[in-house]
């Protein structure tokens, strides 16, 4: 049943109040790794998924309105993802060791750089397998 909304005009207030909101978004890639456990201790993997989380804390605008979720995963798209889709994390990434903790770290400052003004990254998941994962908020990846 369609229902006819051309009698509903624009609010008198488009903002209820001032805030911010958490804007939640998650991706999902699958890659090959090797992980350093020493100097000559490793495990390649290949083919394996990884789900990311990704929180942004973001101001309420005139329109009632958070960041557009459009350019979160902009900054994904164009920053993020053609260097883990596909790909061997150790020839894309920065020349560390490609674990868990370091590739959220690295995406975390991806996110954190591309982020519009006043907006800015609050929690970041990265989970390895359905029950593994790292996790870095606001309060841990400061300077």
């Amino acid at each position: 049943m369609n229902k006819d909304l051309s009698h509903i005009q624009p609010p008198t207030h488009f903002k209820y109040k001032e805030g911010q909101t958490i804007l939640k978004q998650s991706y999902e890639f699958k890659c090959d790794n090797r992980i350093y456990f020493s100097e000559t201790a490793h495990q390649d993997l290949f083919d394996h998924s990884y789900r990311l989380y990704v929180d942004v804390l973001s101001p309420i605008g005139d329109f009632g309105l958070g960041l557009d979720f459009n350019e979160v995963d902009a900054i994904y798209n164009d920053f993020i993802k053609s260097k883990v889709e596909g790909q061997i994390l150790n020839e894309t990434l920065p020349n560390m060791n490609t674990t868990a903790e370091n590739i959220a770290m690295w995406m975390w400052d991806e996110f954190e750089h591309h982020l519009p003004e006043n907006n800015h990254m609050y929690e970041l998941q990265l989970f390895e397998t359905d029950r593994h994962g790292v996790s870095l908020n606001r309060f841990t990846m400061k300077d």
